[in-house]
């Protein structure tokens, strides 16, 4: 390159003498050729260039390499690296694209047309663009284009270079580049077709044969070929110059070869890294990865073992020390010390350190080392930590969060069964074994506390913890069941099974209208004994994990409490099955969940899908088996629906055909609705309903029919509409959308949430002329004062009733109304005399104004009230049935 000094003064002779002449980019002679070339390459090309070069330094000096991992054979493939260049290679591409708007020639050159051309000239006359350095603008672009991750825009220009381009070498650097953006986006096939059609020549520059080695060699890596890229980056190597380059490339080939299984040439080419005095994080690194690949069977562990333990007290390694336990464990591993390798894991863990992917990778050896038992929840607790951990970027990364969240659902399950046994075991004992359990885990947490250690016992919720986690289990207990809608069949066929038996229902408090003898499994447990009877208000003994209460309430201590139990208990084990068949593929595990589901509980309503899931399961393992579990499920359960698709081949089909039809259906009736006709809307929607009624789309049907309703109808339709739907499917998006707008009607207007109330309370409840009364005292504000009410309630019966020995009971009721209870009259008569008598505003001490309702109800109509936790909806059956002209003495 010549000098600035030279170089300007050329030009300005230059130009005193092009000055005189016409140098347009119109014209095409020997001279505006020369002048053009020479003003493009020492002006705009020359600046253009010199910021595409600050731009790759700025990489080259930026750019950290994630030595854990392969490294990349090109920088700049990392999108992190667009940030460090963008501006320099803008610049870049404004100077290219302003060399080619100025400087241009496309005119033909002007020949005397009497004299022959020369092979030359005639060659000249073929070009498209006559200054040289428009060319190597559009490739300049390219490129500018390429490192700023614009792949559609620099294939274009590639395309373009390798098409008009009068440089051969242009055309062929373009055509690896083309194929470089193919990797990058994953046609790989592409990549390979076009480097198999632009071999370079063997006498082209080292620069260009190498772009082509070091591409192929991407190639092959990004395909995980690791055998075939060791050849093309060993050429590259060769042809490379550089410290950087040369390190970072002979790193990587040394990867390639412990990838390979070759670890002798791996800890060779490692060596030669160290030897090339590199920057220390990679000297490091290199030096852990020979300890990595070393063999212990042909050669002395002990040295590398001294070596690692050697650079754990160096403090320049400080900030690698979890590495160097992570290398440390897998030393162990290949000797087959388990133990000790999994403590340098954990070790590794542990450590303090910024690199959060090597934290990950140790979780990840210790959660494959417990699954490989297996061992899975721990294998779920180590995965959950990796995926926490690790670089989404990370090779698998996809593969290995969904081992763990399919182990987490798993670990849910296993942590019930393991929760409610460990519960079902201490509410077994008898009161004296239990109180000195409890007393004993109590003066262990005094101990510890006094001894400084409290996590170990206060994190504690209560006797169930001894063997898992309550966090998690509180986080996750609401997937139970969720794994008997995730099968296509039994989401089909499975909803209908369950109607059939048990009836509509619906989970939260008001299905019990429909079905009062069955206890939801969800039901809380706090505030009844061992007889089922309320108890007074303990939440603050509760929240006390010193106190005997804080462990009791969650144990099983009666016949409701313990069905509740075992139905969880059965449907962990069921949920377990369906996670170990279809997501661990454990079909052994899976095998033994279903057994012991079958086994506990032969009663369950899971048993016809348990049976027809091992029939599957079983089918080709062990046809024996298989054969016994289809034998049971028809003869026990014969009108099942799982039944039915074992013994009739085109029950799946029918069903599957009744499905589409609905679907078809459910279009048909929304066309109506969005061309407002709501009355053919509705038609369809009733014919749908009317012949499937317990189809999977039923839920949109009623929802869709509602809205058809509510655009010919007033809001009390409406209303009713939506009362239909939450009844019936008050669980699916539809119910809860459902749920939402009678919210919204209820609050827009009252009346007909009343309304609501007084249809509900009817189902509920029973006016009952014979059964004895007890009155209560509702006061709906929880933060009032109960011990206060209480007392003046039992003021006012010493004053008023000395000798009639009512007792008096006041209980804060699920943290949200306070129910003081009097009991104890001889007769109905009794009941009322005290009910007139009785003036709360008088007699409660209410300084706050909250609201207070009094009412008699019987034993039957309690106990109803004590699972809908509704007192106002009470109240109003109360009125409507005893007070309005129907008092039943």
């Amino acid at each position: 390159m010549l000098s600035g000094r030279v170089s300007y003064k050329i030009l300005i002779t230059l130009g005193l003498f092009l000055s005189l002449t016409d140098c347009s980019v119109e014209r095409n002679t020997g001279t505006t050729r020369f002048y053009h070339g020479l003003t493009s390459r020492f002006n705009i090309y020359f600046n253009g260039y010199e910021s595409f070069k600050e731009g790759v330094l700025k990489i080259d000096k930026s750019y950290r390499d994630d030595f854990s991992e392969l490294l990349r054979v090109f920088e700049n493939s990392d999108p992190s690296t667009v940030s460090l260049c963008s501006s320099n290679m803008e610049t870049a591409i404004q100077k290219a694209s302003k060399l080619i708007s100025l400087k241009s020639i496309t005119a033909k050159p002007d020949f005397d047309s009497k004299k022959d051309l020369s092979e030359k000239e005639k060659a000249l006359l073929e070009q498209k663009e006559f200054n040289e350095w428009v060319d190597d603008s559009y490739f300049l672009i390219a490129r500018a284009r390429f490192y700023k991750h614009e792949f559609s825009d620099a294939a274009s220009v590639f395309s373009y270079c390798i098409e008009e381009a009068n440089d051969p070498e242009i055309k062929t650097e373009s055509s690896i580049w083309l194929a470089r953006i193919n990797c990058e986006r994953g046609s790989y096939i592409e990549a390979n077709r076009l480097l198999n059609d632009t071999k370079p020549d063997p006498k082209s520059s080292k620069q260009l044969r190498a772009l082509y080695s070091t591409t192929m060699a991407d190639l092959f890596i990004r395909q995980k070929k690791y055998q075939e890229a060791i050849g093309p980056l060993s050429d590259a190597l060769k042809l490379l110059s550089g410290k950087r380059v040369k390190y970072r490339l002979t790193y990587l080939l040394a990867q390639l070869y412990e990838r390979t299984g070759d670890t002798e040439k791996a800890i060779s080419l490692y060596r030669e890294v160290v030897k090339m005095n590199p920057p220390y994080d990679v000297e490091f690194n290199a030096r852990i990865n020979i300890a990595g690949v070393f063999d212990v069977n042909s050669g002395n562990p002990e040295e590398i073992r001294k070596e690692l333990e050697k650079m754990l007290k160096d403090s320049k390694n400080k900030d690698f020390q979890d590495q160097i336990y992570y290398a440390l464990g897998n030393m162990m591993k290949k000797e087959g010390k388990n133990n000790e390798a999994l403590d340098y894991y954990r070790k590794s863990a542990s450590s303090s350190s910024v690199n959060q992917n090597q934290k990950g990778k140790s979780y990840l050896a210790l959660a494959e080392h417990y699954y490989a038992i297996p061992d899975y929840m721990n294998a779920g607790k180590y995965y959950d930590s990796t995926v926490y951990f690790l670089d989404q970027k990370y090779p698998d990364y996809k593969d290995l969060k969904a081992k763990s969240q399919n182990l987490n659902l798993l670990v849910t399950h296993l942590n019930v069964i393991q929760r409610e046994d460990s519960l079902q075991k201490v509410a077994a004992m008898s009161k004296n074994e239990r109180d000195a359990l409890i007393s004993g885990i109590i003066e262990k947490i005094i101990k510890a506390e006094s001894e400084g250690k409290t996590s170990e016992y206060a994190d504690r919720a209560n006797i169930g913890q001894y063997y898992e986690n309550e966090r998690r289990f509180q986080d996750n207990i609401a997937q139970e069941g969720k794994w008997y809608f995730y099968n296509q069949t039994a989401l089909t066929f499975g909803r209908t099974e369950f109607k059939r038996k048990w009836g509509d229902r619906r989970p939260e408090d008001n299905w019990r209208r429909s079905n009062k003898a069955r206890v939801s499994i969800q039901q809380a447990s706090a505030g009844q004994d061992e007889n089922g009877k309320a108890q007074t208000d303990t939440s603050k003994a509760v929240t006390d994990y010193k106190k005997p209460e804080f462990y009791l309430k969650d144990l099983p201590l009666n016949d409701t409490l313990m069905n509740i139990s075992n139905e969880k208990i059965a449907n962990a084990y069921f949920n377990a099955g369906k996670v170990f068949a279809e997501k661990i593929t454990d079909t052994k595990k899976a095998a033994e969940s279903y057994e012991t589901l079958l086994t506990r509980f032969p009663d369950n309503m899971l048993v016809p899908e348990t049976l027809y899931d091992l029939y599957r399961l079983y089918k080709e393992e062990n046809s024996q088996k298989s054969e016994v579990s289809r034998q049971r499920l028809l003869e026990k359960y014969p009108e099942s629906e799982f039944a039915k698709i074992i013994s009739d081949p085109d029950y799946y089909n029918n069903k599957v055909a009744e499905m589409k039809m609905s679907a078809k259906l459910y279009q048909e009736a929304y066309n109506y609705y969005v061309l407002e006709n709501f009355r053919e809307s509705i038609s369809v929607c009733d014919s749908a309903l009317e012949n499937n009624p317990t189809d999977n789309l039923a839920p949109k049907f009623m929802l869709l029919r509602a809205y058809s309703v509510a655009r010919i109808s007033d809001e009390r339709s409406f209303k009713e509409e939506l009362s239909k739907l939450i009844k019936a499917w008050p669980s699916t998006e539809e119910g809860k959308k459902a749920d939402e707008l009678s919210a919204y009607l209820n609050k827009k207007l009252p009346e007909l949430k009343v309304e609501e109330d007084k249809v509900i309370a009817a189902e509920l409840y029973v006016a009952d002329t014979a059964a004895l009364y007890s009155f209560n005292v509702i006061i709906t504000d929880p933060a009032f004062n109960i011990n206060q009410a209480s007392f003046d309630v039992i003021s006012y019966n010493i004053d008023n009733y000395t000798n009639k020995n009512y007792r008096t009971d006041g209980i804060l009721v699920d943290n949200e109304y306070i129910k003081i209870t009097v009991s104890g009259f001889a007769n109905n008569s009794q009941a009322w005399d005290y009910y007139n008598s009785f003036k709360a505003e008088k007699i409660i001490r209410n300084s706050t104004g909250s609201q207070i309702m009094t009412f008699l109800i019987n034993n039957n109509n309690s106990k109803n009230l004590d699972t809908d936790k509704n007192p106002g909806r009470y109240y109003l059956f109360f009125r409507e049935n005893y007070l309005t002209g129907k008092k039943i003495r």
